[in-house]
């Protein structure tokens, strides 16, 4: 059985080494496993051919960190092992694969596809063969075609309430404007299921692109950024950020995102104008995203700690593997910094957030996990990379 610990500084910082190879095996042993675990419960259910099928869908090349992968588990878990089904094969379809399902919905449901939402209700079908995606219920049916951008776009784009943009550069692949607004206790997600008028066309209406050119560009000069002056940090994000939720202006001139674990591969971000604030976000974001990849194999924290410690980027005391989570990021964004300074002047409210990462990161985060004796060997080893790699930025 091959030991995780030795994998824990490709997951502290991109200073060790390319992870991408990991991260492919990772996810497509995450998605293998929730398809045998859904296939389980269609046998028990006497839905035995729509397991085989579920079996027989042949995976494209893409990654399998996606959330339809995620969102198929957190279905199975509430249950709902038709839609759960379905969603993994909406998951296999998108990374260009093969195959077809059919299944009933009992209920209206929305499916995602690389950023869309489709409603689907009573007898569905998705078929895919590579280079196109048809999905068809009782409500209606939708056509997804691949394009030049790597992703996927619905031949009728006017049946559902969110719209994916290409994003104009390597990562994230796609920016999906949800009208949704940050969501301070989890990550931000559409909260009903679909409303199935008579005439559902006149029920949804997609946003127009020109809703979303502002922020996407935000987000693709911030991808530049890193591409230019934090070169490190491109696989980084690419491997981890498939696709980016907009979140509505808050009003608070306040950068807002997140990140889930039953969403992988998906961030949120209300988005800031400055390109270098951007980058940060993104490097941010796909931190979390690389602990949660890395901590499904190797468990970070021992099971039931009571450790609780201040979290500056919170502002109120978590438990430790939040805390964790937390000054993972932070370190990142301190060792992101430390590279664009190497090649650039920061101007000053980057040079302030600069330094209260540091402050953060010195002043609270190290002292605590230092002394934690919560942190599992294999929490220790990404710990300490982590440190030695912020010290070795600092040094330059």
């Amino acid at each position: 059985m091959t030991d995780m610990t030795s994998y824990a500084a490709l997951f502290a910082s991109p200073a060790s080494g390319d992870n991408t190879g990991a991260i492919r095996t990772l996810a497509l042993g995450r998605l293998n496993s929730t398809r045998k675990r859904i296939m389980s419960k269609l046998a028990e259910s006497t839905q035995e051919e729509a397991g085989r099928a579920l079996l027989a869908f042949l995976p494209g090349g893409a990654s399998a960190w996606r959330p339809e992968t995620g969102l198929a588990l957190s279905a199975y878990r509430n249950q709902q092992h038709e839609l759960a089904a379905l969603q993994l094969a909406a998951a296999l379809a998108g990374m260009g694969g093969s195959g077809q399902i059919l299944t009933r919905i009992e209920t209206p449901q929305w499916l995602y596809l690389d950023g869309w939402l489709t409603a689907v209700n009573g007898y569905c079908t998705l078929k895919a063969d590579g280079v196109s995606i048809s999905i068809h219920s009782d409500v209606g049916n939708t056509t997804y075609h691949a394009t030049g951008e790597n992703r996927w776009t619905p031949d009728d784009a006017a049946l559902g309430p969110w719209a994916a943009f290409a994003s104009g550069g390597l990562s994230p692949r796609y920016v999906t404007v949800s009208g949704l607004r940050h969501s301070v206790e989890g990550f931000p997600w559409i909260s009903g299921p679909p409303l199935l008028a008579t005439d559902f066309s006149t029920g949804y209406r997609s946003p127009l692109p020109g809703a979303a050119e502002s922020p996407i560009t935000s987000i693709r000069r911030g991808w530049q950024v890193i591409v230019d002056h934090t070169p490190v940090y491109g696989s980084w994000v690419a491997n981890t950020a498939t696709g980016c939720l907009l979140i509505d202006p808050s009003g608070t001139h306040s950068a807002q995102s997140g990140s889930s674990y039953d969403h992988p591969g998906l961030i949120a971000i209300e988005p800031p104008e400055c390109p270098l604030f951007c980058g940060e976000i993104l490097v941010h974001e796909c931190s979390h995203q690389q602990l949660l990849i890395y901590s499904m194999v190797a468990p970070l924290v021992t099971p039931g700690s009571q450790e609780m410690y201040y979290s500056p980027i919170k502002r109120a005391t978590r438990s430790i593997d939040r805390v964790l989570t937390g000054a993972h990021a932070v370190g990142n964004m301190i060792v992101y910094y430390a590279t664009l300074r190497q090649t650039m002047n920061l101007d000053r409210r980057s040079q302030e957030r600069f330094d209260r990462h540091r402050e953060w990161f010195s002043h609270d985060y190290r002292p605590a996990l230092d002394r934690s004796q919560s942190l599992t060997e294999a929490g220790r080893a990404l710990w300490g990379s982590l440190c030695k790699t912020v010290d070795c930025a600092m040094e330059q």
